[in-house]
């Protein structure tokens, strides 16, 4: 939780931030060893360092093979802080770790903190404190901390972030539930990407909630924001944009909706004879998606997600953008022999090489069949495909 050093200092840095923040608003510390569940989030994949804070700064381990690791964080100046991993037994795994919690390069003056083992290969550390300097003062962060390992090869540490911020906020007249999720887990809350590994932002009630990436904009009931969040998550600003320049994006008129992002944000758009509307900038394709009908009424949609990190296309006002997405797509059949045994394994693909779901009234459809026959015929059958 965010503490402050003095009250001399917290009226200043108060009368400092109002001026830099017009309409700040202040949001609640939340903490849970179930973070993940509640509010989402990725992690972070540690993999062993091959280097060390060194022997003068470290505990005196039980086993002569403690690991080292490094998590990423924006918060600490060196850009990461040391963990170490311990065993108990010479022929467990590692169920003891340190973490440097003050960022002050050292292990030795840390708490020892020991694990739950919850199967054979993996153990769970909980809820983990770490501590920084922030602008006004200092600041609590937790994790999630999960140690894995198969064989020396596959050995990693996950971190998962621990907590988040949440309160009620006004957004244009409407006082509406908001939550600031560390999506990747490096610290901060304010991480924007053209990639889409930026932080999220959830509105809305618990059982209607609308998840935004966090980014330049908010878009909300159809109205757009201008978005600012405080590094540590603490606060936010959330004010109206009505002089935000759009763009034309263009597509096939199969088409039905499509999701872009970027470091605007995430907008997800109907599509409306082959045209949308985003505000400028530099964008990528989520997904796509088209909703057709059959002779007998049946809803069937067809969806592409998953592009290639290149896939991207810029929006002005001056200029219209053209996607070539959509149909026709690609059906791929691959086979494999191996003692004495046939695999088949069908899948679609798109025209960027992005993955295809196909459902029928929102279930997925059936397998295809593959028709198999030799050259003189006497071997002539026809087999169902499976999922899974």
């Amino acid at each position: 939780m965010r503490n402050f050093r003095a009250p001399i200092a917290v009226t200043f840095l108060l009368l400092l931030q109002s001026l830099l923040w017009a309409d700040v608003q202040w949001l609640q510390y939340r903490t849970s060893d179930r973070a993940r569940d509640i509010v989402g989030g990725s992690s972070q994949l540690i993999r062993p360092a091959k280097e060390s804070p060194g022997n003068n700064k470290v505990p005196k381990a039980g086993q002569p093979d403690p690991i080292f690791v490094q998590w990423k964080t924006k918060m600490d100046n060196t850009g990461f802080r040391w963990i170490m991993l311990d065993k108990k037994n010479k022929y467990g795994l590692y169920d003891v770790l340190y973490i440097d919690s003050d960022g002050d390069g050292r292990l030795d003056d840390e708490e020892k903190l020991e694990g739950r083992q919850t199967n054979q290969y993996e153990v769970e550390f909980g809820l983990v404190p770490v501590y920084f300097e922030g602008e006004d003062g200092p600041i609590t962060y937790h994790l999630n901390l999960r140690f894995y390992s198969y064989n020396k090869q596959s050995t990693y540490l996950y971190a998962y972030t621990g907590c988040w911020y949440e309160g009620k906020v006004m957004i244009g007249d409407k006082e509406t539930r908001c939550v600031l999720v560390d999506y990747n887990c490096n610290g901060t809350f304010n991480d924007m990407s053209e990639n889409f590994n930026s932080d999220r932002i959830l509105t809305g009630p618990e059982q209607k909630t609308h998840q935004g990436y966090v980014g330049n904009f908010l878009e909300l009931d159809g109205k757009l924001y201008r978005l600012s969040i405080a590094q540590d998550g603490a606060f936010l600003d959330i004010a109206p944009a009505p002089d935000v320049a759009y763009g034309t994006v263009t597509m096939p008129e199969a088409i039905t909706s499509i999701s872009a992002g970027g470091m605007n944000g995430m907008f997800k758009r109907t599509v409306e004879n082959g045209k949308v509307t985003l505000p400028e900038g530099k964008y990528r394709i989520s997904s796509w998606e088209i909703a057709r009908k059959d002779d007998k009424g049946a809803k069937w949609q067809l969806k592409g997600s998953g592009f290639p990190n290149t896939h991207s296309f810029m929006v002005s006002e001056s200029a219209n953008a053209s996607l070539n997405i959509g149909e026709p797509i690609i059906s791929k059949l691959d086979t494999s022999f191996r003692n004495d045994v046939y695999s088949f394994n069908q899948g679609l693909v798109g025209k960027s090489g992005e993955r295809i779901s196909l459902t029928k009234v929102g279930s997925r459809a059936e397998a295809p069949k593959v028709h198999i026959r030799n050259k003189t015929g006497e071997y002539d059958r026809t087999f169902a495909l499976e999922y899974g």
